[in-house]
């Protein structure tokens, strides 16, 4: 008895999981403005009705997919704080995000070339990412919170942004350009920020 309504939640989430994957799959293939959730059950083997239920918006599939992906960052980070920068610490965190996504590249690129064209899901989507890189300042033991946190995590997310562009036409193995780029961009933000705050370091924003 007692086992049942785990076996339901569990069923539940495989589910969802497959929706999520059957998304970005056909969206690598028929790009996503175009895909309906009747289509993406089709392609999970799940019935139309629950498939509505778990994710009545593309939108939600989205924000479910960024979940997963940042929990596996978290699941993933082991530091040492003392040991570095929070730049450096920043770097490997948001690498490691993209290593994860490697998988599913494709996918999130036609994703993000298609929410180009679409004003509305590109705000939506900028602040479901904003979300995201707050976790992924967190993971890095920077703080999101506060004015200043909030400035930062509009910063990274521009800068993930802008690198992910590079990561879609890396296909390198080791995703040498995509570290270059990333490692340009935090000097450059970390450049600015000493400039306008005079006397601060890294360690004292963290």
């Amino acid at each position: 008895m007692t086992n049942k309504p785990r076996s339901r939640r569990r069923q539940s989430g495989d589910k969802q999981s497959k929706m999520v994957d059957a998304a970005i799959n056909l969206a690598a293939r028929q790009g996503w403005n175009s895909l309906s959730i009747s289509r993406i059950a089709r392609e999970a083997k799940i019935p139309f009705p629950e498939a509505l239920v778990m994710f009545p918006t593309k939108r939600m599939i989205l924000r479910s997919f960024q979940d997963r992906i940042d929990g596996a960052v978290a699941a993933e980070t082991t530091h040492d704080p003392e040991s570095q920068s929070p730049r450096d610490r920043l770097f490997d965190v948001l690498m490691r995000r993209l290593e994860i996504l490697k998988p599913w590249k494709s996918g999130v690129t036609a994703i993000a070339h298609d929410m180009l064209r679409d004003p509305t899901g590109c705000l939506c989507s900028a602040l479901s990412l904003n979300r995201s890189m707050a976790k992924m300042m967190e993971c890095a033991e920077i703080s999101s919170a506060g004015l200043q946190g909030t400035m930062r995590v509009h910063g990274l997310t521009l800068i993930y942004l802008l690198v992910l562009r590079r990561w879609a036409l890396d296909d390198s193995e080791d995703l040498s350009a995509t570290m270059a780029e990333l490692d340009k961009r935090l000097k450059t933000t970390e450049s600015i920020l000493t400039r306008i705050c005079p006397g601060r370091t890294a360690k004292k924003q963290d």
